[in-house]
């Protein structure tokens, strides 16, 4: 604890009273805020120990299916998906809702087992998606303003967007050590 006196502007003295949290010391081995589970402002609520072993560590290798991600490209933006995420792309013209896409341009495919890295892309992998709206982006407001010169102009724009929902990834085969429902 370290006491602090200042002289405020009218000459009148203001004393404050600062506590510095330290990490706890086990031994002679200082643990970071991480490790503790303290620092709920830095993350650190989800990085907590979980009785001396690391959080996701062990009774994970026994799921019924492994997360699938995959890197694809849309136009000119890529984007890092995974089953029954949904993304907002640009405006996919000539597309109507509920069509169902296949989108070939796979960057990358991963798992927690293996990663596969495209040259520049897989050839023998795919991403399914539907369609699910088109809705409007917030509004931009566009101002342009000359001093001295009275010119002012205001406009908006509001960006056309698709959003998918990703629904299938193929191109990665399973691995042996994960079990499969049959």
């Amino acid at each position: 604890m370290t006491t602090r006196t200042t002289l405020t502007k009218r000459w009148t003295r203001k004393t404050t009273t600062m506590t510095t949290a330290r990490a706890p010391m086990v031994g002679h081995e200082v643990l970071s805020k991480r490790e503790v589970g303290g620092g709920e402002g830095l993350g650190g609520g989800r990085h907590r120990l979980q009785s001396g072993r690391a959080a996701g560590s062990f009774g994970e290798a026994f799921q019924a299916w492994e997360p699938v991600f995959a890197v694809v490209q849309i136009g000119s933006h890529q984007f890092k998906v995974s089953n029954g995420d949904s993304i907002f792309t640009e405006r996919l013209k000539f597309c109507e809702v509920n069509d169902k896409l296949i989108l070939n341009k796979v960057l990358m495919l991963g798992s927690r087992t293996q990663t596969v890295i495209g040259r520049p892309i897989l050839p023998d992998s795919a991403v399914h998606a539907v369609i699910e709206e088109h809705a409007l982006d917030a509004k931009v407001i566009i101002f342009k303003k000359k001093r001295r010169k009275n010119y002012r102009r205001t406009k908006g724009h509001r960006q056309e967007l698709t959003k998918l929902r990703i629904t299938d990834i193929q191109g990665i085969e399973k691995s042996e050590g994960v079990a499969v429902a049959a």
